[in-house]
């Protein structure tokens, strides 16, 4: 599945390459073609046929977190492109420059900005271009990221602040997460800063210690609600 967000001059492809209803992204310059891979963690080969079938050259590889199912394929896509990779330094992926916070990276003539959002990993990042916000593995559309023992290095009290911080974007940004979530079957792909804010349990709890509560009771929650 290929959801096309493109426009203004900017490329934005949203695409379904395997694991656990992942989503990985070709952000580009329409006019210069070049373009930013983000988390390569299955097809790394099809995303880079993908890239050439829509005249995308892919200079850079963005790492929202380092686990495996973002990363898996990092090593052969770098070895097709030769692409640059950055990724957050506590993350420690390997061979990757550190993406530091308000650090922008040259697309043609548009740039990445890059967003440290630590929380569900020490080193978690995400990536704004031209209105689009790629959130990784904090916040999905109508839920956010797991935190506690199974995510090693992870923080609940890190993921609520940086979530807060991203909650000052304008509402109209689009927010694109690191899997399909939602139903997990394509109904809801993508949403909206003021979507989220207006409809996310997790962002509309008013207190870290409701944050809290909600993460531990949270299969509770969906059941009660009819959430998948």
């Amino acid at each position: 599945m290929l959801n096309d967000l493109s426009g203004n001059g900017i490329v934005c492809h949203q695409i379904h390459l395997g694991g656990d209803r992942n989503f990985c992204y070709l952000l580009g310059d329409a006019e210069s073609g070049e373009a930013a891979a983000v988390d390569p963690g299955f097809e790394p080969a099809e995303m880079h046929r993908l890239a050439n079938e829509a005249g995308l050259t892919i200079t850079h590889i963005l790492v929202t977190h380092g686990h495996p199912d973002h990363i898996g394929g990092l090593a052969e896509l770098v070895a097709l492109t030769g692409a640059a990779v950055h990724a957050g330094a506590a993350d420690e992926v390997s061979g990757a420059l550190a993406a530091e916070d308000g650090q922008t990276i040259n697309l043609g003539q548009r740039k990445v900005r890059i967003l440290a959002t630590p929380g569900h990993s020490p080193g978690h990042t995400c990536y704004l271009f031209g209105g689009h916000l790629v959130t990784g593995d904090i916040l999905f559309c109508g839920k956010v990221g797991g935190t506690g023992d199974y995510f090693k290095g992870s923080s609940a009290r890190q993921e609520y602040d940086s979530l807060q911080q991203l909650m000052q974007l304008p509402a109209e940004t689009t927010v694109l997460p690191g899997h399909d979530y939602f139903g997990g079957d394509g109904t809801m792909p993508h949403s909206t800063i003021g979507y989220e804010k207006d409809h996310n349990p997790f962002l509309k709890a008013g207190s870290f210690e409701k944050f809290c509560h909600l993460k531990d009771n949270w299969a509770a929650y969906k059941q009660e609600h009819n959430i998948r």
